[in-house]
């Protein structure tokens, strides 16, 4: 009982100092009641990824009091994400974290000989992930928005958040609460709103051994209900893969054996894919955007573009509330629609692809990327692939070669 009065009364501490000697005391004085720091916010965002982080800036720039909650007490780390990204992701963010760019890539079928695409330019390019989540940050702070680690939100109460931090809980409010909190979002449970249709667990490896570009793993064997890859990193080389069968992380020890890197691993990383299209992303005083969203591609499991363009159409319509005072589900269905225009019809033609791709023998698989190696296919899809927009090169690659309609099955109404 001792220990936890003493414990209480040092934790408080800190904040009567703060009130008493911080320069700015006013202003702080009028956040914190009885012990318990409650912020007077305009917008609250839970979740300091890159997603959140876009958000947090583009409000704190438009002069409004911004404030996020990140559970990990470091930006950036644990990182969860292999970090190849499209040229798109690099010009939106305009990034100082690209580490290596690539216009070839290699695909590993099943059993088949391996097939290596390339284009004119490049098309993928990778990020240093802790480096890249740390520089939006940075740049939020700038704004003038204020982040806080360590702190795991559990609940909400109308315009307050409930959350824990260093044992204890504390309190915030804001006019706005956007959820930007990843696959598992504790602010769309407790909203109400609907989940992902599918979580994928993913996983990777650090390796420090260098390795020669992008290269791909399909099959049912190495990363059933997904794929496995290798791609360059800053200590060497990630291996990852995702697997729908619950066995990810045997299937990940199995893949760097097949790799002979198993005895080189520098650490490991998960984390969850989730899949589907939400059919409401807000509520009263509330918008989601990112995975909370599941604005997540389903065929590759990319989120930072999708997630940035959500956000920047979270952020207006943000923008907007706060400008005329609306923060109802109704006004803010705005943001629903806009991000949905953009991006709904790609994520459901994903869906379709992954369903049919699932549905795929081994043998079938084999057969598939055999029929892709003549010349002119391998062309179209050198000229015309897009991580981002991978339905418009199915479209492409049908039409350049008929033959391939019989692995399409039913995708063929969803593509034309």
């Amino acid at each position: 009982m001792y220990s936890f009065g003493l414990h209480y009364f040092i934790y408080n501490a800190r904040w009567l100092y703060i009130i008493f000697f911080f320069p700015n005391r006013e202003k702080i004085k009028s956040k914190v009641h009885f012990g318990t720091l409650i912020n007077l916010y305009d917008v609250l965002i839970v979740g300091g990824g890159p997603i959140g982080l876009r958000v947090a800036q583009r409000a704190a720039e438009a002069g409004f009091e911004v404030n996020v909650l990140e559970k990990d007490r470091c930006i950036g780390t644990p990182v969860r994400c292999a970090g190849l990204v499209s040229p798109r992701v690099v010009a939106m963010t305009k990034t100082n974290s690209v580490i290596d760019e690539f216009s070839k890539a290699t695909i590993h079928p099943p059993n088949s000989e391996e097939l290596v695409l390339e284009a004119p330019e490049s098309r993928a390019f990778v990020l240093d992930r802790a480096a890249f989540d740390k520089e939006m940050a940075k740049r939020s702070i700038e704004a003038g928005a204020e982040i806080e680690l360590g702190c795991k939100a559990i609940d909400t109460k109308g315009d307050e958040l409930v959350y824990l931090k260093d044992g204890f809980k504390g309190r915030v409010k804001a006019k706005m609460m956007i959820g930007a909190d990843g696959p598992s979002s504790i602010i769309r449970r407790v909203s109400g709103l609907s989940g992902p249709r599918e979580i994928i667990p993913g996983i990777q490896a650090v390796v420090g051994e260098k390795s020669n570009g992008i290269h791909i793993y399909i099959g049912n064997e190495i990363a059933p209900g997904f794929f496995a890859w290798s791609v360059p990193h800053t200590a060497g080389t990630v291996y990852g893969l995702g697997a729908n069968d619950g066995r990810a992380y045997e299937h990940l020890i199995n893949f760097l054996k097949s790799k002979s890197v198993d005895d080189k691993v520098l650490g490991i990383q998960a984390g969850s894919i989730p899949l589907g299209v939400m059919d409401k992303t807000v509520g009263d005083g509330l918008m989601l955007v990112g995975d909370a969203a599941c604005q997540v591609k389903p065929l590759s499991g990319g989120g930072l573009y999708t997630g940035l363009v959500a956000a920047d159409h979270c952020a207006d319509v943000l923008i907007e509330s706060l400008e005329t005072g609306n923060i109802s589900a109704e006004f803010l269905e705005e943001y629903h629609r806009r991000w949905q225009r953009d991006l709904k019809r790609e994520l459901s033609k994903g869906l379709w692809m992954r369903r049919i791709y699932c549905g795929f023998s081994d043998k079938e698989l084999d057969k598939l990327f055999d029929a892709l190696r003549g010349e002119k296919i391998l062309d179209v899809i050198g000229e015309r692939g897009d991580i981002d927009y991978p339905s418009a090169l199915a479209k492409s690659v049908l039409k350049t070669s008929p033959k391939l309609l019989k692995f399409a099955g039913p995708l063929i109404k969803n593509l034309f």
